[in-house]
């Protein structure tokens, strides 16, 4: 019997190569020593188990559609996902923890498209609106680069 492509690769658009597949974000209450100290704890002992996994460090105060303090850990392949997302379900003990898959669209990344474990938080989902106008100005900025290069191109032919 042939096992299913997904156990291998990513389900499209969910990317798959080079960059993150999935973000994990882990939240903690940085006015709790409690928390703070649990967040340390936890990150070392992922830093530790899981020495292929990107780790990044913390973030002290909130950042983006991100409400709380946070750190992140990416994932690359449906291997790591399998063993690392059980483990943090069973060890996020007081944090709230999003998982997203990288699609290219980071609003529904972020909302239909998440996994929560703890504590669903409120994300600030402005961020988003002022990321989708940027978007939107570089798209129309490659567009008149294109037409220009394009006439480059042309003027050079004659």
């Amino acid at each position: 019997m042939e096992s299913a492509s997904e156990y291998s690769e990513f389900t499209s658009p969910i990317r798959n190569g080079g960059k993150a597949s999935f973000d994990v974000h882990v939240y903690f209450d940085g006015h709790s020593e409690h928390e703070v100290k649990f967040m340390k704890d936890t990150r070392q002992a992922i830093i530790e188990k899981f020495p292929e996994l990107i780790v990044y460090g913390v973030h002290g105060r909130v950042i983006g559609p991100h409400p709380l303090p946070m750190f992140e850990v990416d994932l690359f392949s449906p291997a790591q996902f399998g063993a690392f997302i059980p483990w943090l379900a069973i060890n996020h003990g007081p944090l709230s923890v999003l998982i997203h898959p990288n699609t290219g669209n980071s609003r529904l990344d972020h909302t239909q498209n998440a996994i929560w474990i703890g504590d669903k938080l409120d994300l600030r989902l402005d961020t988003f609106d002022r990321v989708e106008e940027m978007d939107e100005v570089a798209r129309r900025l490659q567009d008149v680069v294109g037409k220009v290069t394009d006439g480059v191109e042309e003027t050079q032919r004659l």
